[in-house]
């Protein structure tokens, strides 16, 4: 009898051996298969850009094919509301527009399909902050010319509650101006392209928008706090004296689906990390026009709060406009 109890240790013993590797294996596992990234705009623009840097090296990070799938739509509400509803494995993270759902949410009072504040954040990588552009044989000298134009300012947009609605929107209600919209630009860079043909009299973008045109336009203000690397000697919004306006720019945020495991999130947020402030990285994005800002998720969420409380201190001068 305890010859048998000492053969059925020993075989216990071993399949116990044999099954720890495994399970260790299993718990190591992540990521074992392609991740999708969600890209809430359209392909060949400034946010797909900036997405396909991040997965191209994110990639060689985490071992793993990071697959682009853009998914625009609603001012980029369509991709971030499928983000969120997407399954929380690990396997689809993307960059939901905070800046739309923050609008639809405090501007405009509607009620949101999804609770924003519920995404897991990753990083923050990129703020998009504007320029107020004219064309380059453009009357107005500056953006105070705009209040004694004694007309609406026709501006470039692409529909209600983005960017290109958005700033000049705020900008008209703060300061007292007129808008006049022209609809029907796909995105800020063919809004330029309207710009610099002279269709418009003014349009909003950032440098990455408006490079390729840079010969045709005049940028008047930077609607920032501080200056821009590309364009240093363009007066910011605060020198133009409404540093409540230096708040309008839209955070770009990798994040998760709600519930995505923490030991996930970790291994993400670590690559990311490790991505977003890395020298490479830094240089590679400042050359191409883009902010980049990385913050991980309790600064973003603090940040996130006062661009709110910004939103909220606009809303009164937009009722009136």
């Amino acid at each position: 009898m305890k010859k048998l109890s000492q053969v059925f240790l020993m075989v216990l013993v071993v399949s116990m051996m044999c099954i720890l590797p495994n399970v260790q294996k299993a718990e190591a596992a992540y990521p074992e298969k392609p991740i999708t990234m969600i890209v809430v705009n359209s392909a060949g623009g400034g946010v797909d850009g900036l997405n396909r840097a991040i997965a191209s090296r994110l990639e060689k990070e985490l071992g793993v094919t990071i697959v682009v799938k853009n998914e625009p739509g609603s001012g980029g509400r369509k991709g971030s509301i499928s983000l969120f509803k997407s399954t929380p494995d690990g396997y689809t993270i993307g960059m939901p527009h905070f800046a739309a759902l923050l609008y639809d949410k405090v501007l405009a009072g509607t009620e949101l399909p999804i609770d924003y504040e519920k995404f897991e954040v990753l990083m923050r990588a990129d703020t998009t902050e504007f320029f107020v552009i004219v064309n380059k044989d453009s009357p107005y000298q500056s953006i105070q010319d705009f209040k004694t134009a004694g007309k609406p300012i026709k501006f470039a947009g692409s529909g209600v509650g983005n960017p290109s609605w958005l700033q000049p929107t705020a900008l008209a209600s703060v300061m007292g101006f007129e808008v006049n919209f022209v609809t029907g630009h796909k995105n800020l860079r063919e809004s330029a392209l309207s710009l610099a043909r002279g269709d418009v009299e003014a349009s909003v973008g950032s440098f990455t928008h408006f490079q390729g045109v840079l010969d045709d336009v005049r940028p008047l203000v930077y609607i920032s706090g501080g200056k821009s690397s590309n364009l240093p000697d363009v007066p910011n919004i605060v020198d133009a004296g409404y540093p409540k306006l230096a708040y309008l720019g839209v955070p770009w945020v990798l994040a998760a689906p709600p519930g995505t495991p923490e030991d996930i999130l970790t291994v993400l947020r670590t690559a990311l990390n490790k991505i977003g402030t890395s020298d490479e990285f830094l240089t590679w994005a400042t050359s191409r026009g883009y902010n980049p800002s990385s913050q991980g998720p309790e600064e973003f969420w603090k940040s996130f709060a006062e661009m709110e409380q910004v939103y909220t201190g606009m809303k009164p001068f937009m009722e009136k406009k």
